[in-house]
């Protein structure tokens, strides 16, 4: 039993996401379409596991290999969208499994090299419990097996490496956590076999998420219960309707949103869409008093706001920020309204549909 683990970090394809039916479904309708021979029964191991190129796996040597690895690229980016969203399924177990660890008071992410398109097959899933982090390619410094997505996600955690463990179905998935130093586990319920897995000396190795529960020990003392890490959320950039500017360039407001904020800030909201489950978790950390936040009273014809502290986050970047909540009835809980320092869209460089997340702060956690 791994005794002093209180954060999971998961791997996603082949892991949570039972994902190569669909990557086996795009790569035979992209070989339909070249006229080539379909892959083999063995070809995402080979692929995936084994290192082996996709072209070599499918047509053996050939001297145009790079330009027929560009064919095939081009045929399978058209194709996967689709078809990954028909095929691709989370495993059975993978929500309760989850819902479980969050329940015994396990701090939940997913280190992945997946993009957020894929992420939201488990994140959008009805029932899936806060993860508290999630690292795709599009913010790992590199991709596994280097251990800087899990360096990454530990880092926003504020989890040692000792205190972690990441489940993976690839060999790069236990080199990666070996490397970082955290607890490695194999799952077989990717394209590796546990003979793949095993050399590369894992803590173990499991055939389903539920025998995890056997390697992990049931806190009875929830981690958050006394000093709460709420789940980083994610949303995408959308525009919003302008109102905002004008509510908080009125001088009292100016003057409590720099008393709450340390100093001066950027006249307008940055808007995100967290989407159904996202807003579900906004939703419950509203009146969480564990959190940091602040209130705005009703004054002059105003409502009243609740504004949470955060951190808001996109890639390496990051900035204090504080979420608005004015406290009017039918208020969109998916719609999420940020006050930063810095006109983020500007000084970030963002266009419409960036992906940023935010992590809520506790009590105990500094602020500017």
């Amino acid at each position: 039993m791994t005794s002093n683990v209180r954060a999971v970090l998961f791997d996603l394809d082949g892991t949570l996401l039972d994902s190569l039916p669909a990557f086996l479904a795009i790569t035979r309708r992209a070989c339909r379409e070249l006229g080539w021979p379909q892959p083999g029964a063995g070809y995402m191991r080979e692929v995936m596991t084994l290192g082996r190129s996709p072209i070599e796996a499918l047509l053996g040597p050939v001297d145009n290999a790079e330009e027929r690895r560009a064919q095939l690229t081009e045929v399978s980016m058209r194709l996967w969208k689709p078809v990954f969203q028909q095929e691709a399924r989370l495993f059975h177990d993978a929500l309760p499994v989850l819902q479980r660890l969050f329940d015994q008071g396990f701090r939940l992410g997913v280190v992945t090299d997946s993009n957020h398109f894929v992420v939201k097959c488990l994140t959008g899933a009805r029932g899936c419990p806060p993860l508290e982090v999630i690292v795709t390619r599009d913010e790992a410094p590199a991709r596994k097996p280097s251990p800087t997505g899990i360096e990454l996600a530990l880092r926003h955690m504020g989890v040692e490496p000792h205190a972690a463990a990441y489940v993976g179905d690839n060999p790069i998935d236990i080199q990666a956590a070996s490397s970082a130093g955290v607890r490695a586990f194999g799952i077989t319920t990717g394209a590796s076999r546990r003979e793949d897995l095993l050399p590369h000396s894992p803590h173990a190795v499991v055939d389903s998420l539920t025998e995890l529960h056997g390697h992990l020990p049931a806190w009875t003392q929830p981690v958050r219960g006394a000093n709460p890490a709420p789940a980083i959320l994610s949303g995408e950039l959308v525009s919003g309707l302008g109102q905002a500017g004008g509510f908080l360039a009125v001088d009292w407001v100016r003057d409590a949103i720099e008393a709450m904020l340390g100093g001066p800030f950027y006249p307008g909201t940055v808007n995100l869409d967290c989407g159904a489950p996202g807003a579900q978790i906004a939703v419950r950390h509203r009146h969480d008093n564990r959190l940091r936040r602040f209130e705005l009273p009703a004054r002059d014809g105003f409502c009243p706001a609740l504004l949470h502290a955060v951190q808001l986050s996109h890639g390496l970047l990051s900035t204090p920020a504080l979420l608005l909540w004015p406290q009017v009835p039918g208020y969109p809980d998916e719609k999420l309204e940020l006050i930063c320092r810095i006109p983020l869209r500007e000084g970030w460089a963002l266009a419409e549909g960036a992906m940023l997340e935010l992590r809520y702060l506790n009590t105990q956690e500094p602020w500017p």
